[in-house]
């Protein structure tokens, strides 16, 4: 029994994905087949609000063939850092989060972007927020004794 494909997907494609799953011994059987249908239907409604070439689910069917992987991963080409209205933590442990900082101007760009050059309160508490959390992560070494500490150690010797 043939499966119907949706439009979107190229049938040689899904033949050679098919192929791949039988060369690496883990064969797809029906159940299989149409979880990973459905895994490429997400992908494709993600393709459709993005436009991003990364989620289409042929883009995704390659890559997986090209890394031997058994199934789909889509990694779209840019995180959707800008457009969330939840912020990803300030700290990853105990150093200040990159992508927190992104977040943060990318937010304050929006909002300046939006209100022209007029500054509200939420712009001011941003900045001070942004400019407090950098100030918090300051990563030289403020201590010279630490420093010199190391310098003057013995060498270790490898046998």
């Amino acid at each position: 029994m043939k499966k119907e494909l949706p439009e979107w997907l190229d049938p040689f494609i899904w033949t050679e994905f098919k192929k791949h799953r039988k060369l690496l011994r883990k064969p797809m059987t029906p159940h299989a087949e149409d979880l990973i249908l459905l895994k490429c239907q997400r992908t494709y409604d993600a393709y459709i609000r993005t436009q991003d070439e990364n989620l289409h689910p042929n883009f995704c069917l390659n890559d997986s063939i090209e890394r031997g992987w058994q199934t789909i991963y889509p990694k779209p080409s840019r995180p959707d850092i800008i457009r969330s209205d939840h912020a990803p933590p300030m700290y990853r442990g105990s150093t200040l989060n990159p992508d927190y900082q992104e977040w943060l101007a990318n937010k304050e760009f929006m909002n300046l972007n939006e209100h022209g050059n007029e500054d509200t309160s939420t712009d001011q508490i941003t900045r001070n927020k942004a400019l407090r959390s950098i100030q918090r992560a300051k990563f030289d070494v403020e201590d010279d004794s630490m420093a010199r500490e190391i310098t003057e150690s013995e060498q270790r010797r490898l046998n």
